[in-house]
């Protein structure tokens, strides 16, 4: 007698259906799975988001931080050159008192060697020495010009090619730093070189004019020039020919 076996191959129907749901299953499975890196994913670039902006943040900060350094260094800088400015006009008072009072011990030295007549001199002397500082002193920058213009033609110290800042302030009974402010802030001139420049030209010119037997050496080293090319240099400049040239067309 044969023995029946109990087991009973699938048939196509549920091979079928056996199929499908394993495909079902990967399927969920895989949706899971995509699910899952997905919400990684996210968490990931909200996470890579937030370094960036906190990134940004730092380098605005810096950004802010350093200019604010630059500013700051700018402040230095110009409070630096406020307290040389004050240093040197420091400088300038103490030199200014030791020159007044060695004209002070002077005046003392020669009151008790002097004539009545002599002290009323030196007395006279001190009383518009004062009166010149009191007046330059209130001066506005064009009244101030107007009266160094004057000066100037009147002593000629511009003829003088060692003149200084510092000895044309002494020779004037100013201070370098109102003589040297009055030249920076000039709208005609750049600098008190130019001005002399100016003073020279002009008075060359004059003395080419009437002097026709100076050589042009000569008038150049008069006007305070400092040689017959500098000289040659700045009246072609100014003139658009030589000084010879000119002498010429003044004839």
């Amino acid at each position: 007698m044969a023995v029946q076996s109990s087991f009973e191959p699938f048939s196509m129907t549920e091979a079928h259906l056996l199929i499908t749901a394993v495909i079902i299953v990967f399927v969920i499975a895989f949706i899971v799975t995509m699910l899952v890196l997905n919400a990684n994913a996210k968490k990931i670039i909200s996470t890579n988001t937030k370094l960036v902006e906190n990134q940004n943040t730092l380098l605005e900060l810096n950004k802010k931080q350093g200019s604010e350094l630059e500013k700051r260094v700018s402040e230095l800088k110009e409070q630096s050159s406020k307290l040389d400015e004050q240093k040197s006009e420091l400088e300038e008072q103490k030199e200014l008192i030791k020159s007044l009072q060695r004209q002070q011990e002077e005046l003392v030295r020669q009151l008790k060697h002097s004539t009545p007549d002599e002290v009323m001199l030196l007395r006279e002397q001190t009383r518009q020495h004062r009166e010149h500082i009191e007046l330059t002193g209130d001066m506005t920058d064009e009244e101030l010009m107007s009266w160094i213009d004057q000066k100037m033609d009147e002593t000629r110290l511009f003829t003088d090619p060692n003149l200084t800042l510092k000895t044309l302030a002494k020779a004037l009974g100013l201070t370098q730093k109102r003589l040297g402010g009055l030249f920076k802030n000039h709208p005609k001139y750049n600098s008190l070189g130019d001005y002399l420049n100016e003073k020279r030209f002009l008075y060359a010119c004059r003395l080419l004019r009437d002097e026709p037997n100076w050589t042009i050496e000569a008038v150049g080293a008069e006007a305070g020039f400092g040689g017959r090319r500098t000289f040659q240099i700045e009246v072609k400049r100014r003139l658009g020919i030589t000084p010879l040239q000119y002498r010429q067309s003044q004839v």
